[in-house]
């Protein structure tokens, strides 16, 4: 492994500076005992990219994924790295994005039809995304939005099904090759001809995500979302999580595990509040509560999801006759049960780092300090929808800002457990919340 001295030299200045810096004292640069030169991503939509509510590349966003950000870092310590994802044109999928409407900023969801823009693809499909990936290219970001721990290999679910799965529905799992239904190729096989030297693990949030933001209903849906809102047995999380850090460690690569965060805590379940609706909500509780059915007052107990405000708006909610759904609330009963199955998930992922002697970094306590604010580079960061600055329009996926902020943290780390030297990256550097 090539290990090379730079010296980084900051600015009188910024040493006076009264706002905190994304900065480091001079040193020299190193990978410590890690190989970097085969870095492989493996995760779900946050290992992707995925911000605004799609895949895309406006303003350099995919470019900006939170392993293309860590690559870039760990190519000063090792330039033979040379780091691919599946390359997205433009709007990509679509996404959401603010125009200004009567004198107001809007939040427009892709598709709108009431978009003011003369740029359809600004909002929906770009074209060129029906060609997204190549089969014949080995990409290092093996990220796929919408994928579980429990879609990794067989058993769980119908194999026959995630191949239809992979292949025709999850279209951000088009660039790697799923094989057929008499021949099938799992995310583990993928794993396991990556050769890596290094990886980031990132696998284990839509084991309890997809379910919350659900409002925490299980319940057959169509194509992708029955596989997406069902939370994972822990048993099955272990299992499975166990499988993919085998395969590194019989590889003879050396990685990093992280936690999953507190789902509780992000945009999506903190922004539609009561104190913001300014009136009682009315709201039916969901399947796994202890009282299935019943319409009641919402409560600051309850968490009202993003979704809720497109029908607070047109008064459902308001009234005990006419109350949200229950796919629109995580009632006081569910919160418990997703924080509950977050804390065990990330128990196992502990300890299964640890088994293996592999790092991990504590997402969990990290939005949980995000919530309370951070500051980067004079600049204030929170969870809080738009304003905090860190996450995306969809409040569910870090802007790219917020990918900045998580490559920091992955790279401090590193920097602690494998005694290697690589700079953290200048958050102010990186795109947050695109005005119109």
């Amino acid at each position: 492994m090539n290990k090379f001295r730079i010296l980084f030299f900051i600015l009188i200045s910024a040493l006076f500076s009264s706002c905190l810096k994304t900065e480091f004292d001079e040193f020299e640069l190193n990978s410590g005992s890690v190989n970097f030169s085969n870095y492989v991503a493996v995760g779900n939509s946050l290992t992707q990219g995925y911000q605004d509510g799609g895949l895309h590349n406006e303003n350099g966003q995919h470019d900006n994924s939170y392993p293309a950000i860590l690559a870039g870092q760990f190519k000063l310590v090792e330039p033979s790295l040379n780091f691919l994802q599946p390359p997205v044109i433009g709007s990509g999928s679509g996404h959401i994005h603010l125009e200004f409407r009567d004198g107001k900023i809007e939040i427009i969801k892709k598709y709108d039809p009431e978009s003011t823009t003369n740029d359809p693809s600004a909002i929906g499909l770009d074209p060129s995304w029906l060609n997204f990936g190549d089969h014949s290219v080995r990409y290092n970001n093996l990220g796929v939005s919408g994928i579980k721990l429990a879609h990794t290999s067989g058993g769980g679910e119908s194999d026959a099904d995630l191949n239809y799965f992979f292949t025709y529905v999850n279209e951000f799992a088009r660039f790697l090759d799923w094989g057929t239904v008499a021949n099938k190729i799992t995310y583990l096989d993928h794993v396991k001809a990556s050769n890596a030297t290094f990886f980031t693990n990132w696998l284990g949030n839509n084991d309890v995500l997809g379910w919350s933001t659900g409002g925490g209903d299980d319940g057959y849906r169509e194509d992708f979302n029955r596989y997406f809102y069902k939370l994972t047995d822990p048993t099955e999380f272990r299992n499975k999580y166990d499988s993919v850090l085998t395969a590194f460690k019989n590889m003879g690569a050396q990685g990093i595990c992280a936690t999953i965060p507190n789902v509780t805590t992000i945009p999506f379940f903190n922004t539609v509040t009561l104190e913001s609706v300014g009136a009682d909500v009315w709201i039916t509780e969901g399947p796994y509560s202890i009282n299935p059915g019943l319409v009641r007052k919402a409560t600051t107990d309850d968490l009202l999801l993003l979704t809720a405000q497109d029908s607070l708006k047109v008064g459902i909610g308001l009234m005990e006759a006419n109350p949200l759904s229950h796919t629109n609330v995580l009632d006081k009963d569910e919160k418990i049960l997703a924080q509950n199955r977050s804390t065990a998930y990330n128990e196992h992922i502990r300890a299964l780092a640890a088994k293996h002697g592999f790092a991990f970094v504590d997402m969990y306590s990290y939005l949980d300090e995000l919530k309370s604010g951070l500051t980067f580079d004079g600049v204030d960061f929170s969870t809080k929808y738009i304003e905090g600055g860190a996450f995306s329009l969809d409040g569910v996926h870090p802007n790219t800002r917020g990918y900045a902020i998580i490559a920091n943290k992955f790279i401090k780390t590193i920097n602690e457990y494998y005694g290697a030297k690589i700079p953290p990256v200048i958050v102010s550097n990186y795109n947050g919340v695109i005005l119109p």
